[in-house]
């Protein structure tokens, strides 16, 4: 820490900057001279003498804005707060008494809660003080007034600040209309800072953006490899009129800057090149450029990636691939040309490319030195660090899009042998719904299932016993594998968590939404959703018995209970049963079941849509049937019933309920996905009972204990 020439000047300060950057700025305001650093919150507490807090306003490429402590105070409610503001003596703040003045207020408590009437009581406060003084009241604006005022209010501790910036310094001045989420200049110096690039620069190195988009990045570079100071040109009401300013500090500070950029254009020897085949991006990089001072070796070229080139040696690959908002139908399209071009047109070179996550990362096909979280506006995203040549370059296996690590990668071997086995029996039956693996590997405890292009991934819970690290390094590596096997569009993965459900609270309401689509099965047409419920309205380990009840239908008279999305009320009616009741306790359900009907053309008076608690329908029933279903649910605690559902408790009452409905030469099919149950011997001793659990799994569920089954029938 530099010392102080004197402690009485020294002045207490906060400067913001975005999330994660805030060790690099506390190196940079300690390379300013600043007396104390210390990192907090999306910026660092810093105390520095005034000519040291204009150096950071001129030179930082990392604050955004500069807030100097006034006090600290208790505050609880708004009498408190206005004696608060009004103690404070406001124009010796200002080198004269300020026209403007802008508030900034964060934060509530108890009584105060809500930070715009906070605002306006501390604007009330400050503009009486100057009118009791002075009889003048300063004009209100929204920012950068001649008094630009701070307070951020946690709890009952309100701390005041003025903003000697009144602006973000990310503001260069240079940079016009923008192109879709471009990068902050702050966030795309301190990317370039992680780089190494300073250093590379003087070593005259070679930058290169193939992705460049408005040229943030290369224009940031261009600065810190001339030495060009990024606000030299800053023009604010609050720093000019803060007491501290001294014009003829500032324009000797100015002078100093402007000739150490004449010198360091001179100096620098490398390139700076960007290309982007967006012209507009193009024409506005260089018509930023224009803005600040430059040489022709900063370039930006209309281009496509595989016509770009660059110099042989001494290169920094620097880039910010499309993601986010920037996503386009072809977008990952963009990732392979830049992982191509990489492996062909670049040699021994460092690359900084910032990521959205792992799966690019690894796309990109290098392995990583570094690897940083950054957030760019609100979008997570990482800094991957790496050294392109042939020593660092992974091997891609085949059939995968990218290579991955150990452990994801014997997940990925067990999804491609899985659907290897699978392909021949998909397509024989034209399958477009199947599992393809459930919880094979006991470190990856998923289900995965393919739904036509769709992913729907669902997570076991971890026991107490896994840490929760792990369990969230293992549930990367599945999307990983996923992404890498099956490369679905990272918006078709469908991620669901398996928990115990809270306050009994067993589903959310069901959203009318455009997401929903139709999925084909032995002729049969069925709705799919894959977000809004944690089950999709298909269950896939019972195709087998759709399709067997659709073979026994025809003029049949069906029963389904806990009918759910009616699907196999559709397999009998496709059939050609004389008629089909289908009961379950779900409004929203058995919409969904009558939807599946009128989709199959099915929708006739004799299929019934009944709502109805399913032993009270057994109960009160008289109507016999040729076929009926039974799949209840493990445990229900539905408010149509008395008391909750326990299969392996009430599943006799519901096997009885159903045999009295059963006709003399018809069938009960019984099921349920506890794997833990055991059926009550004394219905062997009354019914025929026949075990087809094995008998009832197609190839996607071979060997599975996902459900079991049971055909009853009369005792002859």
């Amino acid at each position: 820490m530099t010392e102080p020439k004197n402690e009485s000047e020294l002045i207490n300060g906060f400067v913001s900057c975005p999330k994660h950057i805030e060790l690099l700025l506390k190196d940079e305001l300690i390379q300013f001279g600043a007396y104390e650093a210390a990192e907090g919150l999306a910026g660092v507490h810093a105390i520095a003498e005034k000519q040291v807090w204009l150096k950071v306003v001129m030179w930082s490429r990392l604050a955004n804005r500069i807030y100097l402590k006034i006090g600290t105070t208790q505050c609880a409610n708004k009498k408190e707060l206005y004696s608060a503001i009004a103690t404070i003596q406001w124009s010796p703040l200002c080198h004269e008494i300020p026209k403007t003045l802008s508030i900034k207020f964060n934060g509530t408590n108890k009584e105060l809660n809500n930070s715009h009437f906070a605002s306006q009581v501390t604007k009330d406060a400050i503009v009486d003080q100057f009118n009791e003084v002075y009889g003048f009241r300063p004009k209100v604006v929204s920012s950068d007034g001649h008094l630009s005022v701070y307070a951020r209010l946690k709890h009952k501790q309100l701390d005041i600040y003025q903003d000697i910036t009144g602006q973000s310094l990310h503001q260069r001045g240079y940079r016009g209309t923008n192109t879709l989420a471009p990068l902050k200049e702050n966030l795309a110096a301190a990317i370039l800072i992680r780089a190494g690039w300073p250093k590379l620069a003087q070593q005259n190195h070679n930058l290169i953006d193939p992705m460049c988009g408005s040229g943030t990045l290369l224009t940031e570079g261009w600065q810190m490899a001339c030495d060009i100071a990024p606000n030299v040109k800053l023009k604010s009401h609050a720093l000019f009129s803060w007491y501290g300013f001294d014009a003829n500090v500032w324009a000797k500070m100015v002078i100093d800057a402007e000739q150490r950029a004449i010198t360091g254009q001179a100096a620098f020897k490398g390139q700076i090149i960007g290309a982007d085949h967006h012209k507009t991006s193009v024409n506005q990089a260089n018509k930023n450029l224009e803005k600040i001072p430059h040489t022709k070796r900063i370039s930006f070229q209309y281009q496509t990636l595989d016509k770009f080139r660059i110099p042989p040696r001494n290169n920094l690959v620097v880039c910010n691939p499309p993601y986010g908002v920037r996503l386009q139908k072809n977008y990952l399209s963009s990732w392979i040309q830049l992982k191509d071009w990489l492996s062909s047109k670049v040699v021994d070179a460092k690359a900084a490319i910032l990521t959205p996550d792992d799966a690019k990362a690894w796309l990109l096909g290098y392995r990583a030195t570094h690897s940083y979280v950054l957030l760019n506006g609100a979008i997570p995203i990482q800094l991957r660090l790496f050294e392109v040549n042939r020593e660092n370059q992974l091997e891609t296996p085949a059939g995968q899009l990218f290579a991955l690590p150990a452990g994801a990668q014997m997940l990925a071997n067990r999804l491609k042998k899985n659907q290897n086995q699978l392909q021949r029996w998909l397509d024989k039956h034209a399958i477009e719904a199947y599992r393809l693996y459930d919880a094979d590997i006991p470190e990856y405890s998923v289900v995965i299932d393919r739904y036509q292009n769709h992913i729907h991934i669902q997570e076991y819970q971890a026991p107490k016993s896994i840490d929760t690290k792990k369990a969230a390094l293992h549930l990367n590596h599945v999307l990983l594998a996923v992404q890498s096997v099956i490369q679905p569009k990272i918006e078709k993965i469908h991620l669901k968590t398996r928990q115990k459900q809270k306050n009994k609270q067993q589903y959310n309401k069901l959203n009318e939404q455009e997401d929903r689509f139709v999925i084909h099965e032995h002729g049969r047409k069925y709705l799919i959703d894959l977000e809004q419920y944690l089950d999709t309205g298909l269950f896939l380990d019972h195709r087998w018995l759709r399709n067997h009840i659709e073979a026994l239908a025809k003029g049949k008279r069906v029963l389904n209970l806990f009918s759910y999305t009616g699907t196999i009320s559709v397999a009998a009616a496709q059939g050609g049963a004389r008629a089909v009741s289908s009961v379950d306790t779900s409004k929203t359900y058995l919409k969904w079941a009558e939807e599946n009907f009128a989709l199959n053309g099915l929708r006739q008076a004799q299929h019934q849509f009944i709502r109805a608690d399913v032993l009270k329908f057994l109960a009160r029933t008289s109507e016999m049937f040729d076929i009926i279903v039974a799949d209840p649910p493990t445990f229900s605690n539905s408010h149509s019933r008395d008391n909750d559902w326990n299969v392996q408790k009430d599943h006799s009452k519901l096997i009885h309920g159903c045999m009295k409905l059963l006709k003399k030469q018809g069938v009960l099919y019984f099921s349920n996905n506890f794997r833990k149950f055991s059926l009550n011997l004394e219905l062997k001793e009354k019914y025929h009972i026949e075990d087809i659990t094995m008998k009832s799994f197609d190839l996607d569920f071979h060997g599975s204990k996902t459900h079991h089954c049971f055909k009853i029938t009369h005792l002859v």
